[in-house]
């Protein structure tokens, strides 16, 4: 089994195709975790996929800009609705920091209150956690090891991290994730995180339609490829390469 932990199947720009891609998904064995970024992307998301639960698994996210948007009472209710649907919801996703498309400091606050309130209703729920932290990286890992430090909560998964070198060390200390994209190909940063690593904390993902590496639309498709990458830097087999991160998904998600 291959598993894509990040990506956004919902967009429009997939029409039609998306089923057929979902189908070659089920062929290849492929499951992938479609992430949401605000209220209605969820439940949009959810009535799109809901009769294929078994390859596309849903994701109830808020994305930083979107989090300084939304009002307490929409965030509340969003909150109640999570709990409701805690069994139908594999994890908490997309949510997070980003500094590079906010600039005042009262838009970074209101980030940081929705994080840390979704960090807590993540270890409430015991679901696993997608994050986003796009110049924002180390913020991101000052919370998540208050947080550790605390709870002993690590289910956190670093989506597409692209800190500077000298946080990898935090985030082995830490034992939380990060989950590699397919531009691994051709971006160093993340062939440096990967030999950087340990093994069992490395995890799949393609931010599709995002990030292909031949700048084309993405999909979870590509998601045996970056195994083979992976497996290549690493010093695996094929078998055995799958048989790792399967392990680490596993731990990731019990």
């Amino acid at each position: 089994m291959f598993i894509d932990v990040h990506c956004h199947l919902d967009y429009d720009s997939y029409g039609e195709d998306i089923y057929n891609i979902i189908s070659e998904m089920k062929e290849k064995n492929i499951i992938a975790w479609t992430n949401t970024t605000c209220p209605e992307n969820y439940q949009k998301a959810k009535l799109k996929f809901k009769d294929y639960s078994d390859t596309v698994k849903i994701c109830a996210g808020l994305y930083p800009q979107d989090a300084e948007k939304i009002n307490d009472k929409d965030f509340n209710n969003y909150i109640k609705l999570i709990k409701k649907e805690k069994n139908q919801i594999v994890a908490i996703g997309e949510v997070g920091l980003d500094f590079h498309n906010s600039s005042e400091q009262t838009q970074f606050d209101i980030q940081e209150k929705r994080f840390r309130q979704l960090i807590e209703l993540a270890i409430k729920l015991d679901k696993p956690m997608l994050i986003h932290a796009r110049k924002a990286e180390l913020k991101v890992l000052e919370i998540l090891e208050e947080y550790v430090t605390k709870t002993g909560f690590r289910k956190f998964d670093l989506h597409c991290f692209m800190g500077k070198k000298k946080y990898i060390k935090k985030i082995i200390e830490l034992k939380i994730y990060c989950s590699i994209p397919a531009i691994l190909k051709t971006t160093e940063s993340f062939q440096i995180l990967v030999k950087e690593l340990p093994m069992n904390q490395i995890l799949v993902e393609t931010d599709s339609p995002f990030l292909h590496p031949d700048r084309k639309q993405n999909s979870p498709l590509i998601i045996p490829d970056i195994y083979k990458q992976i497996a290549q830097i690493k010093g695996y087999n094929d078998f055995e390469i799958e048989n790792i991160i399967y392990r680490n998904f596993t731990r990731f998600i019990l």
